[in-house]
Formats: structure tokens, sequence, C-alpha cells
């Protein structure tokens, strides 16, 4: 680029690599390369000008007079650029049906050593590693600067967010065992307890597989834990199964403990949970391994398994299999039909609202909130103390000097949130002038994963994403990253205008949405094009029936209850985080439904048992 020309020397230069080529030979290379086919027009004749001798006489001098000349063939250039716009664009692969509720459990994905034996698998969703090496061509490291790979595009096999270029981990072993431990599960509540040689299991719950639930046509749930299967733990509990069961396995007495692992795995439980044996979990795991059954578990479980519940090993409350039913439950809602409610003025008068219907929502995720979460604007938020909470809250240190990792993932949060918001850098557009807010901060100890929805799948795989790539114990902190880039996004392609500066403390009329609805917990997603887009609870204005009206029949006060009637076609996708005052209201009247429901089935089942005894009469 800084040529000199010197006396007799040319001044324009044909880089290329002189191979001669031509649109159509090219276009031939990238459809067999994507297994795509092209819509061609009518092939015309044109001159080529790679056949110019005057071209190619152009191309032989560059390496004389610039000591410079191609190495990288236009077939391999353009093979090497769709594999980087392939792992950047479907970083996550696309759905692999045109139905709303997908299915990632069946999605089989080979590792290299079996891709290298020949194997074929049912079905590989594409990523750039496949289009290298259709190519011919080795994978660069992503710490090769000219690489143009992202970091950490490869992601274990065992984990919904892989592609062909997945690597092994120590959960390949037991994917066929948690499926057929999960068949006919509608929810999966599991836990594990890896990465060291675990004794005991704190946490406890009520075994179930099911049954129970089924016997009162309720939605079934399973208990499952995760543990290593060279642990202490499980070599005790393996010790003390009784001959008579062992034989029940066809497992004899005289069998060598790996014997045992393989046959036990899945069919024994321990504190209610089933026990899944997991092969070399007693050292410490990567970053991926460890947060592989977190936030990227829907590979591991039966396509019947329609939501999952994750409780973290050290939560302090015991979970049960209802606790499961209800949060699931609370991931759906449907219509909310226009209603008058009563609430203070500006002077804390007491005066009617009317509040508009909202729309069914459902959520892809469920979560809880942070407690004590400062009370300043998302894009003010101190991230500093933020962070202290939250390892806190995950039991670390705080007294200590700041982890290295955990200083490094802030510092680039902060530095990033004050870049973009940066008045100086900032499009000029009104709608680009939104701020990125880092204010989503929640509890992880339990986490709802909705299996069966898109927008969850590729949630789920972007905070997996951002997550390993720090490699702390602050999933938290990642989530909240994650939904502050996703919130400004939608800001901004749904054109969202900039919101007036906030004065101290929230609105007469937020604080009513806050007591009065639900909808400030609903936090949407940006849908595919085509989709619904969600309505977030600044959408939500309260109208003030007026002084003269407010006796009127029509403004009467009533309660209004969600519809019970739920339309798939018309949804649009959420996080739900909810709070626990919501949730102990909620659970309130769920237990209500949930009594009502069985004592209805209890009469069902005495009718048909009176009939049948009426029949033998």
């Amino acid at each position: 680029m800084q040529y000199n020309p010197v006396d007799g020397s040319p001044t324009t230069f044909n880089i290329g690599s002189g191979e001669m080529s031509n649109l159509a030979s090219l276009a031939d290379g990238i459809q067999e390369l994507a297994d795509v086919e092209f819509h061609r027009a009518p092939t015309k004749d044109v001159i080529d000008v790679e056949q110019s001798s005057a071209a190619r006489a152009a191309s032989l001098s560059s390496n004389d007079y610039l000591g410079w000349s191609a190495t990288t063939s236009l077939k391999d250039g353009a093979a090497k650029l769709l594999a980087w716009h392939i792992d950047r664009a479907l970083p996550f692969f696309p759905p692999s049906t045109d139905s709303e509720h997908v299915d990632y459990s069946s999605v089989q994905v080979l590792t290299k050593e079996q891709q290298a034996d020949g194997e074929l698998p049912m079905s590989i969703p594409i990523d750039g590693e496949k289009i290298l090496n259709r190519r011919g061509l080795s994978s660069c490291s992503s710490d090769d600067p000219m690489c143009l790979r992202e970091l950490h595009t490869s992601y274990p096999c065992s984990s919904e967010c892989s592609s062909q270029s997945c690597t092994p981990s120590i959960f390949d072993g037991v994917m066929d065992i948690t499926h057929e431990a999960t068949e006919d599960c509608d929810i999966v509540m599991y836990t594990m307890a890896l990465g060291y040689d675990i004794e005991n299991m704190e946490i406890e719950t009520e075994y179930s597989d099911g049954s129970e639930q089924e016997e009162w046509d309720e939605t079934t749930v399973c208990t499952i834990a995760f543990i290593p299967s060279e642990s202490t733990l499980a070599k005790n509990v393996i010790s003390q199964i009784p001959t008579s069961s062992l034989a029940k396995r066809d497992i004899p007495p005289n069998s060598d403990y790996d014997t045992k692992v393989k046959k036990l795995s899945g069919y024994i439980a321990h504190k209610g949970w089933a026990l899944v044996l997991v092969d070399g979990a007693t050292e410490p795991l990567t970053a991926e391994d460890m947060f592989m059954l977190k936030l990227s578990p829907a590979r591991m479980f039966h396509e019947t398994v329609r939501k999952l519940m994750f409780v973290d090993e050290n939560f302090s409350h015991t979970p049960y299999p209802e606790d499961a039913q209800f949060l699931t439950s609370e991931t759906s809602r449907g219509v909310l039909k226009k209603r008058t409610i009563t609430g203070p003025d500006a002077k804390g008068n007491k005066v009617k609202y009317k509040l508009p219907e909202e729309p069914q929502r459902r959520a892809v995720l469920l979560v809880s909130p942070m407690r004590k979460i400062p009370d300043v604007d998302g894009d003010k938020m101190p991230l500093a103390d933020v962070t202290i909470s939250l390892m806190d809250d995950v039991g670390l240190d705080t007294s200590d000097i700041e982890p290295t990792e955990i200083r490094t993932q802030r510092q680039f949060y902060t530095q990033a949130r004050s870049l973009i918001n940066s008045n100086d850098l900032r499009s000029l557009t009104s709608v680009a002038q939104n701020k990125i807010e880092i204010k989503d901060f929640i509890r992880s100890k339990w986490i709802v994963h909705h299996l069966k929805l898109e927008e969850g799948h590729q949630l789920r795989c972007e905070w997996y994403r951002e997550h390993v790539r720090w490699g702390t114990h602050l999933d938290q902190l990642s989530f909240a990253y994650v939904m502050a880039k996703r919130e400004l996004t939608r800001k901004i392609i749904t054109k969202q205008p900039v919101p007036p500066k906030r004065t101290d403390g929230l609105t007469i009329l937020e604080q009513i949405i806050r007591i009065r609805s639900d909808a400030h917990e609903w936090y949407p997603i940006f849908s595919a094009e085509g989709a619904a887009n969600a309505i977030h609870a600044s959408d939500i204005s309260p109208e003030v029936v007026p002084p003269n009206l407010q006796d009127l029949p029509e403004n009467e006060v009533h309660d209004a209850k969600p519809d019970a009637y739920y339309s798939d076609d018309s949804s649009t996708y959420y996080v739900r985080i909810m709070s626990d005052e919501r949730m102990m209201e909620s659970r309130k009247q769920w237990m209500k439904l949930k009594n009502n429901h069985r004592k209805y089935v209890t009469r069902m089942k005495e009718k048909q048992a009176q009939r049948a005894a009426e029949a033998e009469e």
C-alpha cells in the first residue's frame, strides 16, 4: 500500500492469484459447499477479463515490484469467507424445523473422532468448520489474528449450542441414560454436584418419576441429579444396594464397579434424586462443562420434556416436584381483560383508573430478581457494588481481593457501557440514541427453561457463549449484559423513542402498574421477522377516570383474571423475572386450583368405581 513507483514500473497491479475463473464456476463451488440451490439467470456469453494477456502480465509483475503475491485461491477464499459469515450469522445454527415448537434433543452431532471413523450422523447443523472441511482446508485457531473466527465457536457436543465442530465432553456418555430416564416427563427438576469428590448430597427432594402426577392428570415431574461416577457418594450408594435389587438389573453380585455404574446410572436414587453417574467428573471442570447443564441443557433430555427447572446444589430450601409444577406454570399467562382499579393520585387521594387489556405472554426463561439492587438508572449502575453482592450470593469471599477474572469481566462491561453510551460515538438518528442499560440482575440458584421455543434456545446459547468466555462463577453478571444488549437491539429495531429523562422515583402511573399488574416482570424478547412484537410494561398506560364519572356502574372496581384459553398463534416471548411477593401471591392461587382439580379427579374416580360396582351387581 506504500508502493513508490520507479522508472519504467507499472502503477496498476492485478493482485489476483492468476487462477482463471468465472462467476459460474464460483457459484458452482459455493453451491456445493453450502448445500443450497441458486436461482440463476440464463447464461450469457461474456468476455472473461482474466483471460486477457495484459491482466496476466500485470498479475505476474506484482510479485516483481511489490514483493508480494496472492497465496489464497478464489475458491479457497470464498470458502473461508462463507465459513466466517455462517459462524457469525448462525452461531447456534437455525431451527431444525419450521414448527414453533422445536426439538434439540434429537439433533445428532458427532465428535471429531467419530467423524474420522467415517460415522454418518442423521442430522448435522451446518457451520463454518463443515464448509472448510469440504474444501479440504484446515481450521485456524482463534488465537491467530488472521483467523477471522470468534472465540468459543466450538462447544461441547452435548450442548444444544454445538454444531459439527463440537468438542467431546464428560456428558457425551450419559446422554442416552438421561433420555431414557426422562422419557414421558413433562418437567424435569435437576441438580448437579460435579468437579470434586462429593461425599454427600446437601440438597434433597421428594423422589418423582412422574407416576404420581399422572394419576391426578397433572403435568409429570422427574427428579434427576448428576454426580461423578467415581465419587465417594456413588460408591457408598452402590455398595448398599441389595443383591435382589442388583438381580433385577441383571447384575451379578460379583460384578466389577464399572459394570455396576454402567447398568445402574439413572436407576438408583438418593435423597429423592435419580442419580446419573458421570465418568471423569471428580476433577475441576472447564467453564464449558461446568455451565453446560445449567445454561444450555436441552440436548441432554428426552424430546417429551417441555420444561426444566435447574436447582443449585447449594440452594438453601428443599425443592419439591410441586415447586417445579408451580414455577413452570408461571411461564405463561393468558390475556388480561380491561379492568377498573383504585390507586393514589399525585396528592395521595384514592381515585379510579382504567387499565387496558394486556396480551397473553409466554416466558422462555423464568428467574427471580437479585435482592437489594441499587436504585439508580441502568446506564449508571455501580457494577463494582453489584459484583460484590453477586459474589456473596454464590458464596465467594468478598473480604479478599476481587479475583482477576471477575474484575476483568466487570471492567469490560463498564467500559463497553461507557463506549456505547458516549455521545461522541452514537448515531445522530433519534432511535439510536437509546443507551445500553445493565440492570437486569437475577439470582440463578434456580432457573426454569422452556425447551420448545426457538427464542429460548437462542437466548440460552447467547448466555452460555457470553459466560464461558470469562470462566467466572457469576453467570448473573453475564446474563445482565446479554439482556442489556438484547434490550438495546429491540429498541433500535422497533424504533422505540428515547424515554424522557427520569426524575427521582417511579411516577404515579408506574407505581400503579407495578402494584396492580405483573407487566413489569416480563422482559420482551425481540422475535424473528414476522412474529408479533412483545409489549413492554412502559407501553401500558392507566387512564384516570374523571371525577364526575367515578361513581358510574361501568366504572365499578373489579378484579380481572387472565383468560384460561391460551393460543400459541399470537404469542409473544419474554424473560420473566418474578418477584418474591408476586410468587407468594400466585402460589396461593395455584394451590387452590390444584386442590380443586384433585377434588374433581377424586369425585370422577369415585363415580367410575361406583358405576363399575353397579355394573357387576
